[in-house]
């Protein structure tokens, strides 16, 4: 049975901006750079090494915007804690991109 979890940020930006970065895979400032599927809709879905794949969607909040990220089809719950790190190091590269002033 394939594992998924979820996470969730908060960013003082527009959706386009967000939109943007999480989008150029390139740009992002991590050792695992997945493979961007689509980027439309205003869903950002990536394919990872592993087989797994993670589905950033967005919603307007008050002073900003949300990212609200699924990463599926992971072999095992070991694998979470893992992930849950990198996803924490990619926003965290997405803070200081967007929240120069």
């Amino acid at each position: 049975m394939a594992i998924a979890f979820k996470v969730q940020e908060d960013f003082e930006s527009g959706m386009g901006q967000l939109f943007s970065v999480l989008s150029d895979v390139s740009s992002w400032v991590v050792f695992d750079r997945p493979r961007l599927i689509s980027a439309k809709n205003g869903e950002v879905k990536l394919a990872f090494e592993d087989n797994s794949r993670a589905i950033i969607s967005f919603e307007i909040i008050e002073g900003g915007v949300r990212a609200n990220v699924v990463h599926e089809l992971l072999k095992n719950e070991s694998e979470i804690k893992p992930r849950q790190q990198y996803w924490q190091d990619v926003l965290a590269g997405m803070h200081r991109r967007l929240d120069q002033k």
